[in-house]
């Protein structure tokens, strides 16, 4: 093999050869750092423990648990099965050419989150921006003819469809490796609470009527001051009143870049297994192409 490899690397064209040549080493490249990424992803799952939601810190930690939607079960967009989240997929086969390759046309997912129970808490978990891998995952291909009036009728064009629907269903286990964060109320909000109510009460003009106590046609300043203190205290009601009850903490994606948020419904020994099949696959692979071109660039150096 290696041999083969020579004898094609002296006799190649130049310009053939070194095109070759850049695309391998940009190969070897790609490989080698999905290597580090899997590996990376690999000693987070490994080193990172399991946290119970009930006395789980603020901050990037690791929770298994069951899912179940936040209020009710929800349809999937192309299935129609009941499920708490999906994510779909719809592609088009199109041709470029001589080439022919699947576009993708549109996609989506639940725009909700669901909620993890692992018997000491609830929290929420939204998977949208995740690493995902989840069990129930179906790829069906579908046609649709494109119909013309008159002659073109007899020339429809048939297209092909490739369809992608994963779903995350009700009493299913979950793992999750993200930032664990409970939202906390404070000036901000109700500032912005007091900026809805006066925008809205600006919009409504028997509203701003009855704050023209002299009658004059137009609020003065005073009078609008009464009225933002009234919408201060408004917003403040409405704070205490939210605070009282029980705010969900929500498992999402952090700031940091090296901390990854994955969502998945295998276990987490299957989980391991993957990413070790990833990790040391791509870097064997990596290393290969990097060898071959190695050789290759020997053995036209020394042709």
């Amino acid at each position: 093999m290696l041999d083969l490899l020579a004898e094609t690397a002296r006799h190649a064209d130049p310009v053939g050869f070194w095109i070759a040549s850049l695309f391998a080493a940009g190969m070897t490249f790609f490989l080698l750092r999905l290597s580090l990424g899997a590996f990376w992803k690999l000693r987070l799952v490994v080193d990172t423990p399991t946290a119970r939601i009930r006395s789980a810190s603020q901050g990037y930690l690791e929770l298994q648990g069951l899912a179940h939607p936040q209020r009710e079960p929800i349809a999937a967009k192309l299935t129609g099965i009941a499920c708490v989240w999906y994510r779909y997929r719809i592609q088009e086969r199109r041709r470029s050419g001589r080439n022919e390759n699947w576009v993708t046309i549109e996609r989506g997912d639940a725009e909700r989150p669901f909620i993890l129970d692992d018997g000491t808490g609830r929290c929420l978990v939204d998977p949208a921006r995740a690493a995902l891998k989840c069990r129930y995952m179906d790829v069906w291909y579908d046609s649709g003819v494109r119909r013309r009036s008159g002659l073109g009728a007899l020339f429809s064009q048939r297209r092909r469809y490739r369809k992608t629907e994963e779903r995350i269903v009700e009493g299913e286990p979950v793992y999750v490796l993200g930032h664990f964060e409970t939202p906390r109320r404070g000036v901000c909000e109700r500032q912005q609470l007091t900026r809805q109510l006066l925008a809205q009460w600006k919009r409504d003009p028997e509203r701003m009527r009855s704050f023209d106590l002299d009658q004059d046609g137009e609020v003065d300043q005073a009078e609008w001051d009464r009225v933002r203190a009234q919408a201060e205290q408004l917003a403040e009601r409405a704070e205490q009143r939210i605070n009282s009850e029980p705010t969900l903490s929500r498992v999402a994606k952090g700031g940091d870049a090296r901390q990854p948020f994955i969502v998945s419904t295998e276990d987490e020994q299957a989980l391991i297994a993957r990413l070790r099949l990833h990790a040391f696959g791509a870097a064997l692979l990596g290393m290969l192409v990097g060898i071959g071109l190695t050789y290759a660039l020997l053995a036209r150096m020394t042709a």
